[in-house]
């Protein structure tokens, strides 16, 4: 009692990171050969179909309790953080945990390669894991194979060097897919396709903004969040959200600003994160666009006009008015962002400068949040992940997952069920139709894109299920080593597979293209 433990770092799912605020280890101790009692306030489940990780945890936990691990009976534990200066009621148990991945060298093709390998891991197991918790069909069937008649999955590989592929992935080469498996196109709850939704919407707003700063055009990025505590539920903070928003783009003074200051138009993109001890976090990412560029005075009563409708609106819709410090954040473009470096063209600096404010704007359910917030994918992580727990005193170990996470997670799925991620302004200031991008394509279209380039290998629908285990090897295998290694990869594994081929009368197993 009262020693600090620093917990170590070691995998438990390939990629995955666990819980910054796991549960507590097994709890009191029973009798031997007594039945493990219910949840309190939850009626037992006989006769349904237990989630595996939940049975993992029982059983580990009653093996513990077995050797003699635990408290007094009635004894209640506080849940251990990262660092925990007291023992639990199961011994001092403490968290095996993955070390932090150090800093990738973009140069070396190894260390780039071995980086996309850990992302595309986990996002397939983060998949694979909502499939069992998710209350969306669209989501539990996303990659599933089925898409093609007959049930069969395309290996592709392509050169993704200057396509939306390389800002998802970092591929400066080679990068290989499937194709023939269903896509959900849900860009909130499936880790696979908000990747690949979020680098096109990326894309088509660097494309945007390229073509109105070659025209002499100019942008900032401004940032609007909402007061909030534990308490507000998140459907409370994105209906208020929402009704924030549209006092900021309305009313007379918004519409002197715009004819003031040559307002373009504008790109919203919403961000949601959450915090285990101030709860939800609702925020807007706002590109605002002008034809020439305002002066400095200007930018600042747009600003300023836009915060103060947005306060206005929150506290009509019965939330805490936010403070000027932590309610608003304004980012300019950096004139000198391409010093040093050679453009062949004013539309290739523009894309250069504007990369990374279309990336802040746009790739917020990519990236990890800052301090003690979690990103979408971070609450996938801790709420269904599990985290392995060991008594140093006899080895014992158990698998717990964070059921405060799962919870939280639960809410989220409900509250951004039929959300948009990003919104364009429309009618005179339409930014994309000024770009020449067209309509906009809707995400289940995104994510439907199958990979373009070699078919590599056609596997069978029985060959898939010995192969979508060990999917992401053979993709990686494909990028690094060439489609004859994978072709290699295939035969060695006594998958049923054959060449692509234009003939489809019959399916010719193991037989070279040509």
């Amino acid at each position: 009692m009262g020693r600090t433990l620093h917990l170590s770092r070691r995998p438990t799912l390939p990629g995955l990171r666990p819980a910054r605020r796991p549960c507590c280890p097994p709890g009191p101790k029973r009798r031997s050969g007594s039945s493990p009692r219910p949840e309190r306030g939850r009626p037992a489940r006989s006769g349904r179909r237990r989630h595996a990780v939940t049975g993992m945890v029982e059983r580990a936990a009653a093996a513990a309790r077995a050797e003699g691990a635990g408290a007094a009976e009635g004894e209640r534990s506080e849940p251990l953080g990262n660092i925990t200066h007291s023992a639990s009621v199961a011994g001092e148990w403490f968290a095996l945990r993955d070390r932090k991945p150090g800093k990738v060298d973009r140069s070396d093709p190894a260390q780039r390669q071995a980086a996309r390998d850990t992302a595309r891991g986990e996002r397939w197991d983060l998949r694979r894991a909502m499939r069992g918790f998710t209350e969306s069909r669209r989501v539990r069937s996303c990659g599933r194979a089925g898409a093609r008649e007959d049930g069969s999955v395309v290996l592709r590989v392509t050169d993704a060097t200057g396509t939306a592929a390389e800002s998802s992935t970092g591929a400066t080469g080679s990068v290989a897919g499937f194709g023939g498996l269903f896509h959900c196109g849900n860009v909130w709850l499936c880790p696979e396709c908000s990747t690949k939704i979020a680098a096109a919407r990326a894309a088509e707003l660097e494309s945007v903004l390229a073509h109105h700063i070659a025209a002499g055009g100019w942008a900032i990025l401004v940032t609007v969040t909402m007061r909030h505590h534990r308490g507000h539920g998140l459907d409370q903070c994105l209906t208020a959200a929402g009704r924030g928003w549209r006092a900021v783009v309305s009313g007379r003074r918004w519409q002197d600003d715009k004819a003031a200051s040559g307002f373009a138009g504008y790109a919203r993109a919403l961000e949601i994160t959450e915090s285990p001890e101030n709860g939800w976090h609702v925020h807007f990412h706002a590109v605002i666009v002008f034809s020439a560029r305002p002066s400095d005075d200007m930018v600042e009563h747009v600003v300023e006009g836009m915060f103060s409708r947005w306060s206005a609106g929150l506290v009509k819709a019965g939330m805490p008015a936010p403070s000027r410090e932590h309610g608003l954040d304004v980012q300019h473009l950096d004139p000198d962002a391409g010093a040093g470096r050679s453009f062949g063209s004013v539309r290739a600096w523009a894309k250069y400068v504007t990369k990374g404010i279309a990336a802040e704007a746009t790739l917020g359910v990519t990236k990890s949040a800052r301090g003690g917030n979690r990103t979408a994918r971070e609450l996938m992580r801790d709420a269904l992940a599990p985290q392995r727990w060991e008594n140093p005193a006899n080895g014992q170990h158990v698998l717990t997952v964070d059921q405060t996470a799962r919870v939280r997670l639960r809410e989220y799925e409900r509250a951004v069920k039929g959300r948009k991620m990003l919104t364009w302004s429309t009618g005179r200031h339409d930014l994309r139709e000024a770009a020449g991008l067209g309509e906009e394509r809707t995400d289940d279209e995104i994510a439907a894109d199958d990979l373009d380039g070699e078919d590599v290998a056609v596997i069978t629908r029985d060959g898939w299920r010995a192969v979508k285990a060990r999917a992401t090897e053979l993709l990686s295998v494909t990028e690094t080593a060439g489609p004859d290694a994978a072709r290699r990869w295939l035969t060695e594994r006594g998958v049923d597979w054959y060449a692509p081929t234009r003939l489809t009368d019959q399916h010719r197993r193991h037989v070279e293209t040509g």
